[in-house]
Parts: structure tokens; C-alpha cells; sequence
């Protein structure tokens, strides 16, 4: 994965696509024979919580292509501006960190701004 700050808004659904790729950010990884599971979570880095997870569901395995959707409901309760998206790979019972980087960083930095009223 390549680490971007996310900005996510409140107010709305926020859809979230995700590529997974090799060491050096090149190429697409092919997960078809792997069958990972892979769960984003939204981390409060000040309480040290984790505030929720979501499963990925596979747009396109054979190229590590991923969504998810960050709710309205739990962006709308989120009271800072920033904070950590996460995620983890479980494979074949064994879950693990998936880094962002080619620097073994994990977290990524999620910034929540309003931008939709009701």
C-alpha cells in the first residue's frame, strides 16, 4: 500500500479504495492464492482505542484492489480532526500489521472535516 493521508467527511459516507502492492510500490500483489483477510480499523491515537473496524471486501483479488466504506454515523461521533487508520491482514489464522510504506510504518493519518450538513 502506498500511505496518503486520508481525508474523510463528515456528514456523508465516505467510500475508501485501497491497492495493495509489493515492497517497492510498483506492482499490484496478487492475494487470489493467499486468501487474506484484510480489516481496516479507525485508531484514536490520544485514548489509545480503537474507535472501529471494517472488513475489506475485494474489488479485484488477482490485482489487490480493496474497499470499504467509512460510515457516516461513526465519522459523524468522531470529536478530533485527526486520526489513525490502520490495518490488518489475517491469513490462514496468523494476523499481522499491513505497512504502508516501504518504511514499516503501520498507522496512516485520517483527517476528519465537516463538509455536509443536514
Amino acid at each position: 500500500m502506498y500511505s496518503r493521508p486520508i481525508k474523510v467527511y463528515q456528514g456523508i459516507d465516505n467510500p475508501i479504495q485501497i491497492v495493495i502492492k509489493n515492497q517497492d510500490q510498483k506492482v499490484p500483489t496478487n492475494l487470489a492464492s493467499a486468501n487474506v483477510v484484510l480489516t481496516a480499523q479507525i485508531q484514536d491515537p490520544t485514548n489509545h482505542t480503537t474507535i472501529h473496524s471494517y472488513p475489506v471486501t475485494w474489488a479485484n483479488v488477482t490485482l489487490g484492489q480493496g474497499k470499504f466504506t467509512l460510515d457516516k454515523t461513526t465519522i459523524n461521533s468522531l470529536e478530533q480532526r485527526f486520526y489513525k487508520l490502520t490495518f490488518s491482514a489475517n491469513t490462514a489464522g496468523n494476523v499481522g500489521p499491513v505497512y504502508i510504506d516501504d518504511n514499516y510504518g503501520v498507522p496512516l493519518d485520517l483527517e476528519i472535516l465537516p463538509a455536509y450538513y443536514s
